[in-house]
């Protein structure tokens, strides 16, 4: 049973093949407002051949310690999925092409390969308890781990509980 209001942080852009890690979508919690990530959609559009095949490696990390954002990319557009018209607490960033690092505990909670060509590739979380989550002061990431052979362009959508 979810219990807070839930907000899409939807993108489209490049995901580069310029080398080293992405951060897809960077989480920032708000105090007294802990986050949850409910569902992931990965997408792409560019790369549709036999050809064009690749594996990457998705993880899901939270930071626990004091956080540096990364940088690159853009602040992400969260919509409330309801009707409430309550704006999120909670600061995302969408496509840092320089990952966030911490000072502290770098946990990886969930390891995705994820075959591009198996477009949308699609994880949810039904039951809260399972759902990565984060409080003020942690961070939540879901990193890009591979570098992808050539420029791609991406689609995804998270699925954020705020409160």
């Amino acid at each position: 049973m979810s219990t807070g209001r839930i907000y899409t942080v939807p993108w489209t852009g490049t995901v580069t093949n310029a080398g080293g890690n992405t951060d897809l979508w960077e989480i920032s919690p708000a105090d007294d407002l802990p986050c949850k990530i409910r569902g992931i959609r990965l997408g792409q559009t560019s790369e549709l051949g036999d050809t064009a095949e690749e594996s990457l490696r998705i993880t899901i990390r939270r930071f626990r310690a004091t956080v540096t954002s990364g940088s690159g990319g853009s602040s992400g557009a969260p919509e409330e999925v309801g009707r409430s018209n309550q704006t999120p607490s909670f600061a995302v960033e969408v496509n840092n092409t320089t990952v966030a690092t911490t000072s502290g505990d770098n946990e990886v909670i969930e390891e995705i390969a994820w075959n591009i060509r198996n477009s949308p590739f699609e994880i949810w979380y039904p039951d809260p308890r399972f759902s990565p989550a984060a409080i003020q002061g942690e961070a939540l990431l879901i990193r890009c781990e591979s570098t992808v052979a050539d420029d791609l362009t991406f689609a995804g959508t998270l699925w954020i509980e705020e409160g």
